[in-house]
């Protein structure tokens, strides 16, 4: 049996329309971290049209990602994001043009390292959101009770 392909779209529009703003960035470097680990693969392949789209869409990513900060709100942070974004698309420049797994992987590696930052700023922020003794009813095994 064939289902249709359009749930899994749907779906991930619900989630992004749904998302919180920390949880939008996490969805965010997932995204450009998958798109150069394609971008390997790719190079792994010889296929190098592929690779253009898929550095492209990470560094699309990466590039709204820098655009977004607010240097003057964000003080040192959102200076030193900036640069590290600077660095990082640069690195994945040099690894497209020389195709060089290295310049990627290193990409790859500070996004990450990004990405486990902002997943646990999503985590603490979806922890607030939801009432504790929810949470602690729900860990100990029991079920939620839905009142009309």
């Amino acid at each position: 049996m064939s289902y249709p392909t359009y749930g899994s779209s749907v779906y991930k529009e619900i989630s992004i329309n749904t998302a919180s703003p920390a949880k939008l960035v996490v969805m965010l470097y997932e995204g450009a971290i998958r798109f150069l680990r394609q971008a390997e693969n790719d190079i792994r392949g010889k296929d190098f049209a592929k690779k253009s789209q898929s550095v492209d869409r990470a560094v699309a990513i990466i590039q709204h990602l820098q655009g977004t900060l607010d240097l003057d709100k964000g003080g040192k942070v959102a200076f030193d994001l900036d640069r590290l974004y600077t660095y990082i698309t640069s690195r994945i420049f040099e690894g497209s043009a020389k195709l060089d797994l290295k310049a990627f992987e290193e990409a790859i590696q500070l996004l990450t390292t990004l990405l486990s930052g902002w997943e646990e700023i999503a985590r603490r922020e979806q922890e607030q959101s939801v009432p504790s003794d929810l949470l602690a009813k729900q860990a100990a095994g029991g079920r939620f009770e839905l009142h009309a």
